[in-house]
């Protein structure tokens, strides 16, 4: 129809995040980290063996998407450390409309633990609905290659223990459940 403007739909907690492909940028210490093959050359959720994922959407030029990985970086050592999260919850970094090379220095400038990956298209993030940064999404694997939006936290902010509780809550009724 003439004039008419597609409405976009903006994704909420119980949609099943955008499938998606992003280049493995770190190599070898990121296929480990993910339990990938190690001839991975692409991250795809549906190869993950991991229950949970959170998903750091963020720009390199971004101020607040600086701090939040900082922030992070130091979560990511908790969540690694803690015997509930490890191995059950990875932390990835998705890089929006920033290029491989950008997503490559900005994780080696700032000692970001976690893997980052470029969206450097805005692809997966238009397909969220989003419009702004840094934004982060918990997702949980279905078992069957999709992967439901359980928690979304727009705007930055501060990992803290109050919110890995949260996680470790999702974590333990995930596992209740099976």
């Amino acid at each position: 129809m003439e004039g008419k403007t597609e409405e976009q739909h903006i994704l909420a907690v119980g949609d099943d995040f955008p499938t998606c492909r992003v280049a493995v940028l770190n190599g070898d210490a990121d296929r480990e980290y993910l339990d990938l093959p190690e001839d991975a050359r692409w991250l795809e959720l549906s190869k993950l063996s991991a229950r949970f994922v959170l998903i750091q959407l963020y720009n390199t030029l971004c101020s607040d998407c600086v701090a939040e990985t900082k922030a992070l970086t130091r979560f990511f050592r908790q969540v690694e450390a803690d015997p509930v999260l490890r191995g059950r919850l990875k932390i990835i970094g998705l890089g929006v409309y920033d290029s491989n090379r950008a997503v490559v220095r900005f994780r080696k400038h700032y000692e970001v633990a976690y893997p980052l990956f470029s969206d450097k298209d805005g692809r997966i993030f238009e397909c969220l609905g989003q419009a702004e940064l840094p934004l982060a999404y918990l997702v949980q694997a279905e078992g069957d290659g999709t992967w439901v939006i359980r928690l979304i936290r727009r705007g930055y902010f501060t990992p803290d223990d109050t919110f890995l509780n949260v996680l470790k809550g999702a974590v333990i009724r995930a596992d209740t459940i099976d």
